[in-house]
């Protein structure tokens, strides 16, 4: 039975993944890069922006070890030249995936208190489901705002860098997923987990 709900919710983890994704490759078209998911995949292949360490193996030890989830997906490269604004454009769509987190938690949690409230969630199995899902999406949120590569507030950081910080910041870009990694294991990133857990349990009334 452990297992069985391990596997929900690393797929409600994967969606939520997939759906942050999805969100900033819609935001680029909008915003004027119409290629930019046609550049790194094959754009009817849910699976090919699935970073296997940070979006499968990093959430599955989590959730193994009974810990908030963190994940990403691979990095969403932009040619600036096709935006209207490149600066501005670049943050929204590097925000783009976090605010739909954010939504998709909001989402969540106002369906357990609808579902709660009409006396429909009488399955202990699809609270925590739901639970699972509120949480991850909120963690994932502000877990991708970390100016880290490859998570989205890299690129949002990029965007302002220049000269010499620019460089050393394109010399990180690497082993920026080892940074990610350690902070992960050695619970590092308990200053954006603990707070959100709370938060969203007070909001469930949990």
């Amino acid at each position: 039975m452990r297992y069985f709900i391990l596997g929900l919710n690393l797929s409600v983890v994967v969606f939520s993944l997939w759906v942050h994704d999805k969100s900033r490759v819609w935001m680029a078209r909008r915003l004027g890069d119409t290629e930019a998911a046609s550049r790194q995949r094959a754009a009817d292949n849910p699976f090919a922006r699935v970073d296997w360490i940070g979006s499968v193996l990093l959430p599955l030890f989590l959730l193994f070890r009974g810990l908030p989830v963190l994940g990403w997906t691979k990095p969403l490269e932009i040619n600036l030249d096709n935006l209207r604004r490149p600066c501005r454009d670049g943050l929204l769509i590097a925000a783009a995936g976090p605010v739909v987190n954010l939504l998709l938690a909001l989402a969540g949690i106002g369906l357990i208190l609808g579902l709660g409230s009409a006396g429909w969630l009488s399955s202990p199995l699809l609270l925590q489901i739901l639970i699972s899902f509120c949480l991850s999406n909120a963690c994932l949120c502000a877990f991708n705002l970390l100016p880290i590569p490859p998570l989205a507030g890299a690129g949002a950081a990029e965007l302002f860098l220049n000269g010499d910080a620019l460089s050393a910041f394109e010399d990180i870009k690497p082993y920026g997923f080892i940074l990610l990694l350690a902070g992960a294991y050695f619970n590092f990133f308990d200053f954006l987990t603990l707070p959100l857990t709370r938060l969203v349990m007070a909001a469930l009334n949990l």
